[in-house]
């Protein structure tokens, strides 16, 4: 009796050690300490000076491994600049590494604007840069992606948008380096191959480094308004109704609707 005793004693003691409870052998896989001791870091740990201040913290688990990440935001606030986006991730052994995510320059509205993409070699993290800001004249949009493979994050491409060639244009970049707020600015074209040319005129919205207030004249004095404010507008061969299309910034077509009497996105 005494022997069946001690043996299911050991036995249960044994078991206990080898095997330990499963809500911490589950912690411990999850790295649920790790995670908070980083988010306690990132709490107490003073902004340094020039250092942009963290705006927000999310914590997912953004490749299904059950370990979570911390995305983070860095931001003073304004629309001058982007927001700086980083993330904190755990290896199989809880180690966190942190990653800043310097290609991610133009996407506006921080880890909103970021989208995933499951593979067999892991997790893409991508998004589309738009270059805005103060006196920002440069037209470029580029697609980054990132790899994440939970042990580690690399950039995986950067590629840049190609332009539809013009074969007039106007755009803000031709202007001069700090040109005064609503500087005038016209391209002179025959849209309608009536022998009569057109005149597509904007002024200058040194804010945001992109024209506003286009309109086109014709020799009649009508005035054809056009409801956006590009870095560049341009003529395109290529006709429908009897007008020239326009291309808007990188590749927004526009075509002439004789009903509304007006250019419409395409």
């Amino acid at each position: 009796m005494n022997k069946h005793i001690i043996k299911i004693s050991l036995s249960v003691i044994i078991s206990g050690f080898i095997y330990p409870a499963k809500s911490d052998f589950l912690a411990k896989k999850e790295c649920k300490e790790s995670i908070e001791n980083e988010l306690n870091n990132l709490t107490i740990k003073k902004t340094k000076k020039r250092e942009i201040p963290i705006w927000s913290k999310d914590v997912l688990d953004i490749n299904n491994d059950q370990k979570k990440e911390i995305l983070i935001t860095r931001t003073d606030g304004g629309n001058s600049n982007a927001p700086d986006l980083e993330m904190i991730f755990f290896n199989s052994k809880c180690i966190a590494k942190k990653y800043e995510f310097n290609e991610f320059t133009g996407v506006w509205n921080g880890w909103e604007g970021i989208n995933f993409k499951t593979t067999n070699k892991g997790l893409i993290i991508y998004a589309t840069n738009h270059h805005e800001g103060f006196f920002n004249t440069e037209l470029k949009v580029n697609k980054v992606e990132y790899l994440f493979s939970g042990e580690n994050l690399y950039l995986l491409s950067n590629r840049n948008q190609k332009e539809i060639k013009a074969i007039s244009e106007i755009r803000t970049s031709n202007l001069k380096f700090n040109a005064p707020h609503y500087t005038k600015t016209s391209l002179i074209y025959d849209l309608n191959n009536d022998k009569k040319e057109e005149t597509i005129s904007c002024t200058y919205w040194d804010r945001w480094g992109r024209f506003n207030k286009c309109l086109i004249q014709l020799e009649d004095n009508y005035k054809i308004e056009m409801n956006f404010n590009p870095k560049r507008i341009g003529v395109l061969k290529n006709k429908k109704n009897g007008w020239h299309l326009l291309v808007i910034d990188i590749n927004e077509k526009y075509f002439y609707n004789p009903n509304s009497k007006k250019y419409e996105k395409l």
